[in-house]
């Protein structure tokens, strides 16, 4: 027994040594030189270095058939970005926008634990590019080259909602978001109409975002038009962000519900006066959401998230006594609210 405690030890400060060794010493990749094969075994993590000589965006990305995942971290061992599939197939490829003389770290490894084999990973660079901009209420058109993206800015004068979507039935369109200093915000598919993208965020006032647009295919080429629309948020009167400032709701009406903070609720009271009411409530919209309602005693009848309208809106359907009832709107986005906009409907039956 005491020599296998021993053996244990021994074999986890082994292992910690190889671990410490690997990070500290880790392989360099050279922009735009020749890729690198390696083979994964199970739970092997390989590091890798990148010296960013200016500027711009940094592009690591693997090939082959093992399922790949990738971490990048700064000088400091920050995590500044992962990602599993962002590649061709199941390969992992992280773009990210890095500064001149700074050294990035990239760790790699197997997506499961028994995801194992060879692969190819390479590093390149990509200037900052020109953004083509768009000026609010006026479409452009653009075309889409196999592999290449387009660039656009947008420019805000005052605080509110920016949506900017492509339009046509040409090609299926992916979005990018980026923001002044090119991090990366949100990105999307099939948000707008059809195959288009469509992306709606609350906007500073004075700023100035990016948003990329390519195919969703890099093989696919074609043209698309593109639009972007700005609305300030009116002022925020009824603050009914706390059930006892929860306001009467209005049947039949499409109600603006604004979510001006991170993890915000928004609250509404409905008065059921006869019997077996069927009650129903709604979101609509693009944001992520989750409806709630209680009783006049605060006790939790129902919960939703997912039965309403695509995307991801919720829905509620109850029959009800006479009596006050409240309804909690909240978003919800990997387990962590979100600022932005959906309305609100409700109606009796």
């Amino acid at each position: 027994m005491k020599k296998l405690s021993v053996f244990l030890v021994l074999s986890f400060f082994v292992s910690v040594c190889l671990f410490a060794q690997t990070i500290q010493n880790p392989q360099e990749l050279r922009l735009g030189g020749v890729p690198v094969s390696g083979t994964l075994h199970s739970g092997s993590e390989i590091w890798y270095s990148v010296r960013v000589v200016s500027d711009g965006f940094l592009i690591v990305e693997t090939t082959g058939d093992t399922d790949t995942y990738l971490e990048a971290y700064d000088d400091r061992r920050n995590l500044i970005s992962e990602n599993d599939d962002g590649g061709e197939g199941v390969n992992a490829r992280i773009e990210m926008y890095a500064a001149a003389g700074k050294t990035y770290l990239f760790k790699l490894r197997g997506f499961g634990s028994h995801s194992t084999g060879p692969y190819r990973i390479w590093a390149s660079s990509e200037p900052a590019p020109a953004a083509t901009q768009l000026n609010f209420g006026t479409e452009r058109q653009g075309n889409i080259l196999p592999g290449a993206r387009n660039w656009y800015s947008v420019r805000t004068t005052e605080t509110g909602y920016i949506a900017v979507e492509t339009t046509g039935g040409e090609i299926d369109t992916y979005m990018y978001l980026y923001d002044s200093n090119y991090n990366l915000l949100m990105q999307d598919d099939d948000s707008g109409s059809g195959l288009n993208a469509r992306i709606e965020i609350l906007a500073e006032a004075n700023q100035t975002y990016f948003f990329v647009v390519r195919a969703f295919s890099s093989s696919i080429e074609g043209r698309y038009g593109i639009w972007a629309s700005h609305e300030p948020i009116p002022p925020d009167t009824e603050r009914n962000t706390e059930r006892t400032r929860a306001v009467p709701i209005r049947l039949g009406e499409a109600i603006p519900v604004f979510f001006r903070a991170i993890n915000e609720s928004r609250w509404y009271r409905y008065e059921a006066t006869r019997p077996n009411t069927v009650f129903v409530v709604q979101t609509r919209g693009n944001l992520d959401t989750t409806l709630l309602l209680y009783d006049s005693r605060n006790n939790l009848i129902y919960e939703d998230r997912y039965s309403g309208e695509y995307p991801s809106n919720s829905l509620i359907h109850e029959r009800l006594s006479p009596g006050t009832y409240f309804i909690e709107v909240r978003t919800y986005t990997n387990g962590v609210g979100v600022t932005g906009r959906c309305t609100l409907h409700a109606e009796t039956r």
